[in-house]
């Protein structure tokens, strides 16, 4: 649920699995975290899916290029925003 929310709104994220990886264990145990899933945001911890807290603390979401399909990220706080895709030069709005 947590990858399709993620998707939906365009919103990048890289996935750790504490069982795989020391290092992201070791993290989650530093913050002293134990429920899954589990967001780090920043400095901010989201534990549980909570859309509405996620989606507040997200600054960006993931626009991919109508012509070349180059993925940017678009801040979401600036109003109407005009991109030029690097790739391409195509203007997104």
């Amino acid at each position: 649920m947590a990858k399709e929310f993620l998707s939906e709104n365009n919103i990048h994220y890289v996935e750790r699995d504490i069982g795989a990886d020391p290092e992201a264990r070791k993290e989650m145990m530093r913050r002293k975290v134990t429920g899954v899933p589990t967001f780090l945001i920043g400095d901010d911890v989201v534990v549980g899916l909570d859309q509405q807290k996620i989606l507040d603390l997200v600054d960006h979401r993931v626009k991919a290029c109508s012509v070349c399909g180059t993925k940017m990220r678009v801040p979401t706080d600036k109003g109407k925003a005009v991109l030029k895709c690097p790739n391409c030069k195509n203007q997104i709005e």
